[in-house]
């Protein structure tokens, strides 16, 4: 994912992921992006629900959320167990209505 979102030239690095263990045996990931014309400030995978923006580049992953991320600046964009292509991922974002 990071280097997918590196070549949509929307990550200036190839960076890893922050990843957290908030409980219950779950993985949350986030990555900020920090390129030009951003879809969105970071985007974060959960196992529960998969990838979807942040609204925050700051805290991109909500604290203690038992209920999915919900809000302005929240857009869930691919689903599943496992985490999708990258480029699949890109691709979603850069689609205007989805």
């Amino acid at each position: 994912m990071a280097a997918a979102l590196h070549r949509a030239g929307w990550a200036k690095e190839e960076a890893a992921p922050d990843v957290q263990f908030p409980g219950d045996d779950r993985v949350v990931a986030a990555l900020v992006l920090d390129g030009d014309q951003l879809p969105a400030p970071a985007v974060v995978w959960d196992e529960r629900y998969g990838w979807r923006t942040a609204a925050l580049r700051r805290h991109p992953i909500t604290k203690h959320a038992d209920l999915p991320s919900e809000g302005e600046g929240v857009r869930y964009l691919v689903g599943g167990i496992a985490p999708p292509p990258g480029d699949d991922v890109v691709a979603v974002l850069t689609m205007t209505d989805a």
